[in-house]
């Protein structure tokens, strides 16, 4: 598969809340099945577990009570297992996804292929294995659903292709590879067999930098999204590294919020007296996930998850003018 040549981009509009304190708390990650979507809640005081949310913003209950400790990436496989890392435990985990019950777990504490230290956030790659960032091993591992090792990219440092504590990763539908450079404030991009292929980024919080880049994921178009989560934001890069635009937030309140505000009248005449303006703001968010035009943000700081709608044209290349010199707006 190719991406297209250019992309006439509509808009982005905000498409709806789901989740809320009481029952998201603190969300690093998500993975989106058919009607529902599954929840990492990350406790500050610890208990994590699973949250279930239908599309619609019902609670549809915990999975996995017991058994995690530290969890940090989750991923949903054709089968109906879900496949959480753990930070704590240095293992992946996978659960049934209808009644979180245990199937096995792999990995152990170690820096050998199949070992794992601080695994982070994953991705499925084209033949269903796993990608997982490992952010004390400073690089990324492919292994099977099983656990067994296929590859390993990076190191540590800040050189092409060496990374500091990544978090984040993603494919796209040419197979390269696409990670979350925690410390070095940037995204990079691999090919299939690792070798550097793009740096996104850079450290800072103007247009287009990052600060403490965490999720990352690709879209069909080759679009490339970045939990800038220092920045309390999501920026959009095109399949060139190019920026695009910025996401800030723009939550409403959810079937979930707006029961439980209506139930309390304290909290009715609070939300009444303060600014409304940055409670709709994302904070401190940690994962991104793109399924089909739809983008989901693991609004973390808010305890929520945002999501938004892409609406965009693709074009080929006899239906755009070929890039001018001097681009401007101001003629259109």
């Amino acid at each position: 598969m190719t991406f297209p040549h250019a992309l006439l981009r509509a808009g982005f509009p905000f498409a709806k809340t789901l989740g809320m304190r009481r029952s998201t708390y603190f969300p690093a990650d998500l993975a989106v099945g058919e009607d529902r979507v599954y929840v990492v809640v990350r406790m500050e005081l610890g208990n994590p577990y699973l949250r279930v949310v239908s599309q619609d913003d019902d609670d549809l209950g915990a999975l996995a009570q017991k058994g995690l400790v530290w969890p940090a990436g989750i991923l949903l496989s054709p089968e109906g297992q879900l496949f959480v890392s753990d930070e704590g435990t240095h293992e992946i985990v996978v659960l049934d996804a209808e009644s979180g019950d245990e199937v096995r777990r792999f990995g152990e504490r170690g820096s050998a292929p199949g070992q794992l230290d601080r695994p982070s956030l994953m991705s499925w790659d084209a033949d269903g294995n796993i990608l997982v960032a490992e952010g004390r091993n400073h690089r990324i591992q492919r292994l099977t659903p099983d656990g067994e090792s296929l590859a390993t990219y990076g190191e540590f440092g800040d050189g092409p292709g060496q990374f500091n504590m990544p978090w984040g990763v993603a494919t796209d539908a040419e197979g390269a590879i696409y990670v979350g450079d925690w410390r070095n404030d940037r995204v990079q991009k691999l090919s299939p067999d690792g070798e550097p292929l793009l740096t996104v980024g850079s450290s800072g919080s103007g247009e287009g930098q990052l600060n403490r880049p965490a999720g990352v994921a690709v879209d069909a178009h080759g679009d490339i999204y970045v939990a800038d989560r220092d920045n309390n934001r999501v920026l959009l890069f095109d399949k060139t590294g190019r920026y695009v635009e910025r996401f800030l937030g723009d939550a409403t309140l959810g079937k979930m919020g707006l029961a439980y505000i209506m139930a309390n009248p304290k909290v009715l005449r609070l939300r009444e007296m303060i600014p409304l303006e940055e409670q709709k703001r994302l904070r401190r968010p940690t994962s991104v996930r793109v399924v089909g035009d739809r983008l989901y943000i693991a609004d973390t700081g808010r305890m929520r998850v945002q999501v938004y709608e892409k609406q965009a044209i693709p074009l080929t290349e006899s239906e755009i003018m070929t890039t001018p010199g001097a681009p401007t707006l101001t003629t259109v």
